[in-house]
């Protein structure tokens, strides 16, 4: 039997729903032509079930022809581990490399003659998602057991930014309550108030 947790958007949420039904309301609206959000937060005690359902969801997008699934450590640069993961998807370097972009600052590919190299990761990264969006590629990025931290501060900020130009980005993090309400409490993060989040009972 699933354990049951709730659906809302404040402290107290309001309905209680299944994680096999949450799971797919979560994909179904990832996956719509108009998604009605890119952030989603899985929060609550430990042990209820948040990275099970997170890994459910990575899961089932890493099926899709169309998504490239994202699994960030978050005790490690969030900017650089990106970049090289997505670099490192089957398929997917090629692409970068096809569109001549230099990355060799970051270690990543080889020197292009008379092709300037990005010289910052936030710059190649939204290079990186240019070009998937060309290719009709979408990315989900998944980290969990978040805590706030100026890393993963910067990297939220960055994240704000890339789906205000509607680049093909989306993002799912677990944690602890009290930690989630850290990052949304913070004055340069307020937009993840605005967050789907689905609340295990406490």
């Amino acid at each position: 039997m699933t354990n049951p947790f709730t659906l809302g958007f404040d402290k107290k949420p309001f309905t209680y729903i299944d994680r096999t039904s949450q799971t797919s309301m979560i994909l179904e609206d990832i996956t719509s032509a108009n998604p009605s959000s890119q952030a989603y937060i899985l929060t609550g005690v430990r042990g209820v079930g948040k990275t099970v359902m997170m890994n459910e969801i990575v899961r089932r997008l890493k099926d899709r022809h169309d998504w490239i699934t994202i699994k960030l450590n978050p005790n490690r640069p969030l900017f650089e581990s990106l970049a090289a993961k997505l670099y490192e998807e089957p398929e997917i370097g090629i692409l970068f490399h096809q569109a001549k972009l230099n990355l060799s600052l970051f270690g990543l590919g080889i020197d292009i003659e008379q092709v300037p190299p990005v010289v910052s990761i936030e710059i190649a990264l939204e290079k990186m998602l240019l070009q998937l969006q060309k290719h009709q590629k979408k990315v989900l990025i998944a980290i969990d057991e978040v805590t706030k931290t100026e890393d993963l501060k910067a990297f939220v900020s960055s994240f704000q930014l890339w789906i205000s130009d509607n680049l093909p980005i989306s993002l799912l993090m677990t944690g602890l309550y009290e930690n989630i309400s850290l990052l949304q409490n913070d004055s340069s993060l307020t937009f993840l108030h605005r967050s789907k989040k689905s609340i295990y009972p406490l």
